[in-house]
């Protein structure tokens, strides 16, 4: 999407006519592709639409901007990552959904604070195989398994 049809994306999203911005007539030459913004163009109009003006110069760039992490050393070591072979990015995706799920289901079991991980999901497992009576392992695990999936499914949905 180029440049001009992304301001006309974000003006008709937030229904905004060219006029309720600052300078329609440069407005409606952007939009146009007549001419192009200025950097200090670009940043006036990114905060009138409220969206990040990487967004607006970059393809790919989310909305909200290339960048949102404060943890400086998580952003390089993801920066890291973007360059390794494409297997070895997908293994770190998969550990990153592995310690998310992980992360949600303390949120939602909330077990003891001072027992390690291994021995929280032993109590749980313990919890929902007796809950579970009349299934057998493998629909327990299968069961475990559509949960894993329902909730990486739900991530994918709320990160677009």
């Amino acid at each position: 999407m180029t440049l001009g049809e992304k301001i006309k994306q974000l003006r008709s999203e937030k229904n905004l006519s060219q006029a309720a911005l600052e300078n329609s007539k440069l407005l409606s030459k952007y939009e146009n592709e007549r001419i192009v913004p200025t950097a200090d163009s670009l940043k006036k109009l990114a905060e009138a639409l409220q969206i990040s003006a990487d967004y607006l110069i970059f393809d790919n760039a989310p909305k909200s901007g290339l960048s949102q992490l404060a943890d400086l050393d998580l952003f390089e070591k993801f920066q890291e990552v973007e360059k390794m072979a494409p297997e070895n990015r997908n293994m770190i995706k998969n550990l990153i959904d592995a310690v998310i799920i992980k992360s949600k289901m303390e949120g939602v079991f909330k077990p003891a604070p001072d027992d390690p991980w291994e021995a929280k999901m032993k109590k749980t497992l313990a919890k929902f195989r007796q809950r579970a009576k009349g299934y057998n392992e493998d629909e327990i695990l299968k069961i475990v398994d559509m949960a894993v999936e329902e909730v990486r499914r739900e991530e994918k949905e709320n990160a677009h």
